[in-house]
């Protein structure tokens, strides 16, 4: 019985931080950023090359170049990273909002992180 009580305390405490500012303001850009990327991706697809430079991490060469399909791994990995962020803010903002928010603020700078990233390599082969 008291974990349904826990749990509709949460719904009730969501309810209420969703009202604030900062998570509204975070969430619409990361939703903007989100859609931007994939129309982005879209958009340029039919003139991509075979491979795409991604993985700027290995050494330069071949190892850097990936199939154009690789390139919705930016997006979604910032949609998953937002999605965890949520469930983590779900358990720990009825104590601590202002940790809330930078789980929000963070989703936010990684979503326009990864916009960049995607618009980067986009414009660079095209």
């Amino acid at each position: 019985m008291k974990l349904s009580f826990q749990s509709a305390d949460r719904l009730t405490s969501w309810k209420v931080v969703k009202k604030n500012w900062v998570i509204q303001l975070a969430t619409k850009f990361i939703f903007f950023f989100l859609a931007a990327s994939i129309a982005a991706i879209i958009w340029r697809w039919p003139i991509l090359p075979p491979l795409v430079p991604l993985w700027y991490s290995r050494p330069w060469g071949a190892d850097q170049l990936a199939q154009p399909v690789w390139i919705f791994i930016l997006p979604l990995g910032a949609l998953c990273i937002y999605l965890i962020n949520l469930l983590i803010s779900i358990y720990v903002m009825s104590e601590y909002l202002i940790f809330t928010q930078v789980l929000f603020l963070s989703s936010f700078l990684i979503n326009l992180l990864s916009f960049i990233a995607v618009i980067k390599v986009l414009f660079l082969v095209t």
